[in-house]
């Protein structure tokens, strides 16, 4: 993995003239990497769209792949900021060892705060292509190990421990992790591919209405595939045969 881009800001101008040209540089890289991709955008054109000269870049990323980092870091630090309580708030409900229900509820509160993160910010709406590019595998590898290390490989583990333990099984589980990526992809893929949502619905927009529907019928399906892990949890549980019992004694007959 490529070390993080240093983080520099203009001599001449000071810090705080240094940290808009950084910014305006950011938000140019992550509409073109979102329109051409990491290979279809030069620095020359994000400089350009950006109002600064070429060298710029260089100045403060060192290359096109220190402004691709840039960009993720940017993200990354933008959806923690919305998503932290959450989640942190999730973590304490597992620690405390809370009963199903109140680990449902935390689960469905960090989905909709995805959800609305990723459907009512101004930003999210450039970083779409972007994101949707760099999940797809067409970014440099060093973007997706950036993204596992900052966010992914914290909310997975999260989301499949929530898993893990509405299932009776390991958060590592390869069960655990199939169930665990289903329920956390409908919010993702209907962001992404937000203009085939929009088109299919016949919608022209996400609004706050419309937010609400999407998410009460998100939760819903949330709510009943979760529960639905409880139910084989228990039946299995039910199933298998306690030490000392008749059914355990009959079982090791049967197997003899």
């Amino acid at each position: 993995m490529s070390p993080a881009p240093r983080h520099r800001h203009a001599i001449d101008g000071g810090y705080q003239r240094g940290e808009e040209t950084r910014a305006r540089i950011v938000d140019a890289a992550l509409a073109l990497f979102g329109e051409h991709g990491f290979d279809g955008a030069s620095t020359r054109d994000i400089a350009e769209r950006a109002g600064v000269n070429a060298p710029a870049i260089g100045y403060y990323f060192d290359n096109k792949e220190g402004v691709y980092l840039a960009c993720i870091e940017h993200i990354v630090s933008r959806v923690w900021a919305h998503i932290l309580e959450p989640v942190e708030s999730a973590e304490t409900a597992l620690e405390n060892n809370v009963d199903d229900d109140r680990l449902i509820e935390a689960f469905c509160a960090i989905q909709a705060s995805l959800a609305q993160f990723m459907f009512t910010s101004a930003e999210s709406d450039d970083w779409r292509m972007f994101m949707a590019r760099e999940q797809a595998g067409h970014g440099p590898s060093s973007g997706f190990e950036l993204i596992d290390k900052k966010i992914s490989c914290r909310l997975t583990n999260l989301s499949a421990t929530i898993v893990g333990r509405l299932l009776g099984r390991p958060a590592d589980d390869e069960e655990t992790l199939i169930r665990t990526l289903t329920l956390n992809g409908p919010v993702v893929a209907f962001h992404i591919h937000g203009r085939k949502s929009l088109r299919v619905l016949g919608w022209d927009a996400v609004d706050a209405t419309r937010l609400a529907t999407l998410m009460r019928i998100i939760k819903e399906q949330t709510v009943t595939l979760m529960r639905s892990m409880i139910a084989l949890r228990d039946r299995q549980a039910s199933d298998t045969p306690k030490v000392g019992s008749v059914k355990a004694i009959n079982s090791k007959r049967v197997q003899r």
